[in-house]
């Protein structure tokens, strides 16, 4: 579990991404979906992964900078 927590946080550096998004995220899939904290962590690797963190951006217009 601790290699996915790292993993991810090296994403969200690589990305210029928001810990505090991200782990809103991660909770969302927590507390709504009831995932477990290891399948909310694999699946948001995978939003990074596959570009969707980066369109989420884009479009939000966070696209890593700071507002």
């Amino acid at each position: 579990m601790d290699n996915l927590k790292e993993k991810l946080l090296k994403l969200c550096e690589q990305h210029k991404t928001s810990t505090e998004g991200i782990n809103y995220l991660i909770n969302y899939y927590i507390n709504s979906l009831g995932w477990t904290e290891e399948e909310a962590i694999k699946y948001t690797i995978k939003l990074f992964d596959n570009g969707t963190i980066d369109e989420i951006k884009i479009i939000g217009g966070t696209d890593g900078k700071d507002n």
